[in-house]
């Protein structure tokens, strides 16, 4: 018997959590299904997405309104959660077969960065950063994430990976996540596009067009594998679990408050 439930966010993606580029985000849900035995094991995916790209300077429109959002980053605490939590510590690898050039030296870090701001809870509304999952990097892996190009989960090997790879027009990361029947994150792999944006991991000088910021992205791909799910794009604009990334910012590195309220919900919750 299988079951997996796929959620995906922005009209491009299939299946998965994905951070896609904003156009205008649309969801479908599948069901399916996993059987690993004794323990039966189910999947959930979402796509992260980009915002319409364009010149970001102090008098940009979508600037303006990127820093209006802020203004709310440590006010609104709205949150939702999915049906799975990460206990204890997460082991994962890295496989950098594929990294964009322009950051192949400093991706790793940049995505450690972010796997540790979700197991702590780093914000910026100085709240105290003391949850205690644990985000525990291995080493380099050959292994590849089990994401295809179409936005799919591929199967669980018990490994959780981050790599680089092709995904739909406008997903710029996709995560897999596998938990059991308790609801506890067996494993999690994410795949990052390679193909169709420009990754930085330090904010350019004169940023434009489709420049998307690689910590602000994993943080919030180490949500979705946390157990968060997404927020409204434009009322909770400050948090990092809009489902919309915005290129050429760097804000949503580390939490929000909603973000925030939503791993403490998590902590406390029984499985």
């Amino acid at each position: 018997m299988r079951r997996s439930r796929v959620t995906a966010l922005a009209a491009s993606v299939l299946a998965a959590s994905a951070l896609v580029v904003a156009a205008q985000p649309g969801s479908a849900i599948a069901t399916g299904g996993v059987d690993n035995g004794s323990d039966r094991l189910y999947v959930e995916a979402e796509a992260y997405t980009f915002d319409e790209p364009g010149v970001f300077d102090s008098g940009d429109a979508n600037t303006v309104a990127v820093a209006a959002a802020s203004d709310t980053a440590c006010t609104d605490t709205t949150y939702a959660l999915k049906t799975w939590k990460v206990s204890g510590t997460l082991t994962w690898y890295y496989n950098g077969t594929g990294v964009p050039a322009n950051i192949a030296n400093t991706a790793l870090q940049a995505i450690t960065d972010s796997s540790n701001t979700v197991a702590k809870g780093t914000n910026r509304c100085g709240l105290p950063a003391t949850f205690t999952t644990i985000y525990k990097y291995a080493g380099t892996s050959t292994v590849k994430p089990q994401v295809a190009s179409n936005a799919s989960c591929t199967g669980n090997d018990g490994k959780s990976v981050i790599g680089w790879g092709t995904l739909p027009t406008k997903v710029l990361a996709y995560t897999c996540t596998y938990y059991n029947a308790r609801g506890v994150v067996v494993s999690s792999d994410t795949l990052i596009d390679n193909k169709q944006y420009t990754w930085f991991t330090s904010l350019p000088a004169n940023c434009a067009g489709q420049q998307y910021d690689l910590q602000s992205t994993i943080t919030h791909e180490r949500l979705h594998t946390a157990g968060l799910a997404h927020v409204d794009q434009v009322k909770n604009a400050a948090q990092t679990m809009v489902p919309a990334s915005t290129p050429c910012t760097v804000s949503r590195r580390l939490l929000g408050a909603g973000d925030y309220a939503g791993l403490k919900a998590l902590a406390g919750a029984t499985k």
